[in-house]
């Protein structure tokens, strides 16, 4: 493995990828886990690594997150050094240079990368760090199960597990409030409630507030308010389980808190333009073309 100066210069900072043939890595991507934008996640991965590794980036774009479970690794930054140990996280917010390298045998970890958009946008105000976090144990297994689910409808659940643990992990680096992240943790909950019917008040219950501040607070995390984004979830699921189910257009639509087939139909036509027969018909033509 090269070995690197400890007090690196900011101006000594590359874009700098070695990847050994010991190492081992798999990849979530968003052409295959496409719900992954919906929580800015550009992409994500687990690896296990040997030999030499080394990943180094100048003036990075996106916020990296690693998270290991075994081993050790270490991480470079401007005029300092610090360990990677089993348990802990990496922070490194975009738009600061960074190398992190294998520091022994191996090096188990899962990793993400966030999109520096409004969601994740606030860690670029803080410093690149290592830290403990319990969550750690639970994530990383979890990303390695969505990788082998990736192209079943299992996917969206565990995804939305992800992001919990994600969002708590990152709940005093990213700097939101209370209310914020109990906003965010709602509506990741109401993936698996969509069927209820739900209003604007008993939304604003659930978190403990006016519905007009539900409101500020949804338009400053999604840019649109709490029914919109709540409609927004339910056709994503409706899209999902005519893709990839065999659920009849009725159970569909309950599913997604239409009790009214018609209805339903009606609104997913407006929201996508088919029905959900033709949307159904050509999803399943599309994959078996793929």
């Amino acid at each position: 493995m090269n070995q690197q100066p400890v007090n690196l210069n900011h101006d000594e900072f590359q874009d700098l990828l070695v990847l050994g043939p010991e190492c081992r890595e798999r990849f979530l991507i968003s052409e295959e886990v496409p719900e992954m934008q919906d929580y800015d996640l550009h992409l994500g991965g687990v690896s296990v690594l040997q030999g030499r590794y080394q990943v180094g980036q100048k003036a990075p774009d996106l916020h990296t997150l690693l998270f290991t479970t075994a081993g050790r690794g270490r991480l470079s930054l401007p005029g300092r050094q610090l360990a990677i140990p089993p348990g802990s996280v990496t922070l490194l917010p975009a738009g600061r240079p960074f190398l992190f390298e294998l520091d022994g045998d191996d090096w188990h970890m899962a990793w993400l990368l966030l999109r520096d958009s409004g969601t994740w946008a606030r860690l670029r105000e803080h410093d690149s760090d290592v830290f403990q976090h319990d969550q750690v144990w639970a994530l990383a297994p979890l990303m390695d199960s969505l990788y082998h689910q990736s192209r079943t409808p299992r996917r969206r659940p565990l995804l939305t597990l992800v992001h919990e643990l994600l969002t708590e992990i990152l709940s005093q680096q990213s700097g939101f409030s209370r209310l914020e992240m109990a906003v965010r943790q709602l509506f990741a909950r109401l993936e698996a409630q969509l069927h209820q019917k739900w209003s604007q008040a008993a939304l604003a219950e659930e978190v403990h507030c006016s519905v007009p501040h539900l409101n500020r607070v949804c338009r400053k995390l999604y840019g649109q308010s709490p029914m919109h984004r709540l409609a927004r979830l339910r056709l994503q699921r409706a899209r999902e389980l005519l893709a990839h189910s065999n659920w009849q257009i009725s159970q569909v639509a309950q599913r997604v808190g239409y009790p009214d087939a018609f209805n339903f139909s009606h609104w997913f036509r407006h929201q996508t333009g088919v029905s959900p027969s033709r949307y159904r018909a050509q999803a399943r033509a599309r994959h078996r073309v793929d």
